[in-house]
């Protein structure tokens, strides 16, 4: 079920506190939907980071025709770099609390869920870093036959683009705020061997004034954006283990402030731009061991702005698990694409780079999990090329109690070369989590 992770996709700032964290909550899946039996539906075993053991999954309450699963997870943070600057390094500890709750209908034809959370944070020094985040949504579904259905949701969030962030000014007295509304509506439509899949949806940001070093206010409306977009893919099974299709994705880009006040209408100034996707891919399983989804194909980004260069190239995404037995799996992911950004002077990027995660059950109660991924992102329009290496680790242990307890590290660095304004950074996370539920 996407609740379990925000509506908001693409051109929101992923770094958002409340998305980075992986939620610790295990809600138990949802039957499916479609009462029919899916040619597309694989049958490998669910990777170990993806399964609910029933005995540690939350119980919820029922009421009427809907499940309430409530929860909350209290932790400890310590940060070396909290400001994500190397010419101003400063550590600090934390105390993070993130309440949830989940609403859910039981059964039947249509399925109508929502979501609250919240985010809290303390540092023990660095009070400007202090920070409280609230996200909200629903989606609805409703089957249409024995395969077919058709789905929309809609979330709001008052939100923190943590220091980290590739749009987080230098100098600011505390992180940037935003608004971030977005809305989608999807249809899949199936056959026996056949399925088409349409979607559609905006994505609307709105940061707030923020204080400067200097005193004054910063100038943050050059990053409000909306983010229109869609996508359309036709998919054929040639066997229960194999699907090959092929997808189009459409895009249309508008900033509230031009780069350059021109004023004149010339479109000299402006960042809009408008982007597609073509693509070719399979879904496909080998034996019980692999699964994935590969997709390539060429992705182009032009600029309404006179001069600047459409970006354009090889866009990819990929997504290959390999479980060599029911306590392990690797997964391997790459990807390709163009994204908005927030970045003065910026339109876009081009982001490409590719990650390595293994989870493990050391025992029926713990799980160890270890991640390491680099990316660059190459701007249009300015002089800027970041490296993005990142590692994760954690130790999870699932109580029969329905409470678990996590304690994770991650390595953030950021390296821009010579880039104007653009602070480099290495940054050390170690966190311990506690998460009650119901």
């Amino acid at each position: 079920m996407s609740l379990l992770a925000p509506t908001i996709g693409a051109g929101t700032p992923a770094a958002a506190q409340l998305l980075q964290d992986a939620p610790t909550v295990v809600v138990p899946p949802e039957p499916p939907i479609a009462t029919g039996q899916s040619v597309f539906a694989r049958q490998q075993p669910v990777g170990v980071a993806d399964r609910v053991l029933p005995a540690f999954s939350a119980h919820g309450t029922t009421i009427g025709a809907f499940d309430l699963f409530p929860a909350v997870s209290i932790g400890g943070l310590y940060a070396s770099n909290v400001l994500a600057n190397n010419e101003d390094r400063r550590s600090d500890i934390a105390i993070v609390v993130r309440p949830e709750i989940t609403v859910r209908t039981s059964t039947g034809p249509y399925r109508i869920a929502a979501y609250g959370r919240g985010d809290i944070r303390r540092y023990a020094h660095q009070t400007s870093e202090d920070t409280e985040e609230v996200l909200g949504g629903v989606e609805g579904s409703v089957a249409l036959g024995s395969l077919s259905s058709i789905t929309a949701g809609a979330s709001y969030g008052s939100l923190i683009e943590p220091r980290y962030a590739s749009d987080s000014p230098v100098n600011a007295a505390k992180p940037l705020e935003y608004d971030a509304f977005s809305a989608f509506g999807s249809a899949t439509i199936e056959g026996a061997s056949t399925r088409v899949i349409l979607r559609g949806g905006v994505v609307s940001l709105r940061f707030g004034e923020t204080p400067g070093t200097d005193g004054g206010l910063l100038y943050t409306r050059d990053r409000d954006r909306t983010r229109y977009q869609g996508l359309v893919r036709l998919e054929r099974a040639l066997s229960p283990a194999v699907s090959v299709y092929g997808a189009a994705t459409g895009n249309r880009i508008t900033y509230a402030v031009d780069a350059v006040g021109d004023g004149d209408g010339s479109g000299a100034g402006t960042r809009d731009s408008t982007g597609f996707g073509v693509y070719a891919g399979s879904s496909f399983e080998v034996t019980s061991l692999m699964r994935g989804d590969v997709r390539v194909g060429y992705i182009r980004q032009d600029f309404d702005r006179r001069g600047i260069r459409p970006l354009s190239g090889i866009g990819a995404l990929g997504t290959l698990v390999y479980s060599p037995s029911g306590l392990r799996t690797i997964t391997g992911k790459v990807e390709s694409s163009i994204e908005d950004s927030g970045v003065p002077g910026s339109g876009g990027f081009l982001h490409r780079g590719g990650s390595l995660r293994v989870d493990n059950e050391l025992r029926r109660y713990i799980v160890l999990s270890l991640e390491g991924g680099y990316f660059r992102d190459t701007y249009r329009g300015l002089n800027r090329q970041d490296r993005l290496p990142y590692a994760d680790a954690g130790v999870t242990y699932l109580s029969r109690g329905h409470w678990n307890a996590r304690l994770g590290y991650r390595y953030l660095a950021r390296s821009s070369g010579q880039a104007s304004g653009v602070a480099s950074f290495d940054d050390h996370r170690v966190s311990v989590t506690l998460t009650l539920q119901d």
